[in-house]
């Protein structure tokens, strides 16, 4: 059965009010995998006044995750474990917190990766935050998919992306393995790509950056 809820994760009062309708529809969150993703060419900011490719790839998953734990311990009560994966990418740009939302300097591909590193700073700084509640937190890099993400990049980019790309349904496989599979009930705190861990950029366990 399946039921759609829509959201804008770029706006926070809309990421609020789809925590507030899901802890009033549902008794227990089993696995809950943050997606969503933007990439934007040109500096664009939210309602908030955030950067929008940080407030939807960052900001809008951080809020959600942190408005449904209770729901997710709901689901550790009756299946012994709950699942967090937040889908990222091996990013090596360092967050430059005098700066977060790029108004003294925007460089797009530096944005984005900023909002990928983030994403795994939040990953690791909540499984260890987490550790023995019986909430898994993991990251996962799936791949490149053919999707419409990369539609305001450079022509050129945007060719070489989607020639190297694979279709959805085989990237997805990357993401319903660990959702699903008994073998990573128990993982947490890792980062993983076709199922085996990989090593993140060292910058991504500096816990002074996790804070």
């Amino acid at each position: 059965n399946l039921d759609l809820q829509l959201c804008d994760l770029s706006v926070l009062s809309s990421v609020r009010n789809l925590a507030q309708i899901l802890n009033s529809k549902y008794q227990k969150i089993n696995v809950l995998i943050n997606n969503a993703s933007v990439y934007k060419r040109k500096r664009v900011t939210t309602v908030d006044g955030f950067e929008e490719m940080f407030a939807t790839n960052h900001l809008g998953p951080f809020l959600l995750t942190n408005l449904l734990l209770e729901l997710l311990q709901a689901g550790v009560q009756e299946n012994g474990s709950a699942h967090v994966l937040n889908i990222t990418a091996p990013s090596t740009v360092q967050l430059d917190f005098n700066d977060l939302q790029s108004e003294k300097k925007f460089n797009s591909l530096t944005a984005f990766g900023a909002t990928k590193m983030a994403n795994l700073l939040f990953t690791f700084a909540l499984a260890r935050r987490l550790e023995n509640t019986g909430i898994t937190v993991n990251a996962i890099h799936p791949g490149l998919a053919r999707s419409g993400l990369l539609k305001e990049s450079f022509p050129l980019l945007r060719l070489f992306t989607w020639l190297i790309s694979s279709p959805p349904q085989k990237v997805t496989e990357n993401i319903v393995q660990p959702a699903m599979a008994p073998a990573y009930e128990q993982m947490s705190g890792k980062f993983l790509h076709r199922g085996k861990e990989i090593e993140a950029p060292a910058y991504a366990h500096d816990h002074e950056a996790q804070q």
